[in-house]
C-alpha cells in the first residue's frame, strides 16, 4: 500500500467523524438493503473510527462478531474506546494493513469504504477480500467516484480541491475514480448476484456536511506540499476562499458520487 494520502491521528479522526456523519444514512441504507444476519461474523476492514464497524456489531447482536482494522493506530485506540463506551463486546478492533490482511473462509460479510481507492493493487484486495468469505457469503463495498463531484456556483477552490485530491491519491498508487470499477473487480474476483447502485451526498444551508470538502482539503494540504502539487500559501489561500464558499448559505457543495457495490460468494464456489 502507497503512503496514505490523507492526514492520519486526531486530526484525521476528526474528518472521519465528519465523513460518518455525512454518509451515515446512505451506508445504514445499504446495509438494510444487504440484510445484515443476526450472528453473522463481519469484518470491516480500513475502519477508521470504527462507525460502521460499531454499526454492524448491532446488526448482528450479541451473538454475532465484528472486527474492525485499520492501519491507523490513533483511530483503532479511538474506535475501541468508543465501541466500550457503547457497550459492544461484539466488537474488536485491530491495528492492520488492510493491503496485507488475508484470512480465507472466515466471514459472512466483509465490508469496505473508502479504502480501495486508497490501494495500488486494488484486485488482489478484492480477490482476498472474497476469499474470506464462507460460502454463500456477501462483500459490500463503497468507494467515490471524483469525476461527479460538484458545486454551486463554480468555486475555484472548491475545484482546487478535487484536481488535488485526484493528483494525490493517483501519486501514491490509488485512483479517486474508482467507483465505475467496482462491479468489475467483484465479477472478476468471482462474486455473482452483483448489485449497484450510486449515492451523492448534496450540501447547502448551514448543513455541517458542508464542510466535508473543507476538510478534506485541510486534511491532504501536507502531503500535497510533500509532492509538489501547492505550495503552502497557495493552499493557505484555497482552504480561506473555501471556508468563505463554505460558510455562504446559498452555495451549494456536493461530495464525490459514491458507488455501493454487493454481491455473493457462491455457495459451491471452492478455493483452488
Amino acid at each position: 500500500m502507497a503512503t496514505y494520502a490523507i492526514r492520519g491521528g486526531v486530526e484525521g479522526k476528526r474528518r472521519l467523524d465528519l465523513l460518518a456523519h455525512t454518509v451515515a444514512g446512505t451506508t445504514h441504507a445499504l446495509l438494510a438493503e444487504v440484510a445484515v444476519d443476526q450472528g453473522s461474523s463481519c469484518i470491516d476492514l480500513g475502519c477508521g473510527g470504527g462507525h460502521v464497524s460499531r454499526h454492524l456489531g448491532k446488526l448482528v447482536g450479541p451473538t454475532g462478531r465484528v472486527l474492525g482494522i485499520d492501519i491507523d493506530a490513533v483511530k483503532v485506540a479511538a474506535a475501541r474506546e468508543e465501541g466500550e463506551r457503547d457497550g459492544l463486546a461484539n466488537v474488536d478492533f485491530r491495528a492492520a494493513n488492510v493491503a496485507d490482511w488475508d484470512e480465507p473462509e472466515t466471514y459472512d460479510l466483509v465490508y469496505s469504504r473508502f479504502v480501495l481507492s486508497h490501494l495500488s493493487d486494488r484486485p488482489a484486495v478484492v480477490r482476498r477480500m472474497f476469499a474470506a468469505l464462507r460460502p454463500g457469503g456477501r462483500l459490500v463495498l463503497e468507494d467515490i467516484d471524483f469525476g461527479g463531484a460538484f458545486c454551486y456556483p463554480p468555486n475555484l477552490a472548491y475545484g482546487l480541491q478535487c484536481a488535488l485530491y485526484c493528483a494525490l491519491i493517483s501519486r501514491r498508487g490509488g485512483d479517486a475514480l474508482l467507483g465505475p470499477q467496482l462491479v468489475g473487480l467483484c465479477r472478476d474476483a468471482g462474486l455473482d448476484e452483483i448489485q449497484m447502485r450510486v449515492v451523492q451526498p448534496v450540501h447547502t444551508g448551514r448543513d455541517p456536511g458542508k464542510a466535508m470538502s473543507l476538510s478534506t482539503l485541510e486534511n491532504i494540504a501536507d502531503a500535497a506540499i510533500a509532492e509538489g502539487l501547492a505550495t503552502r500559501a497557495e493552499l493557505d489561500q484555497a482552504i480561506g476562499q473555501l471556508a468563505e464558499f463554505t460558510d455562504d448559505p446559498h452555495s451549494i457543495i456536493a461530495c464525490p458520487r459514491v458507488f455501493q457495490v454487493w454481491g455473493r460468494r457462491p455457495a459451491s464456489f471452492a478455493l483452488q
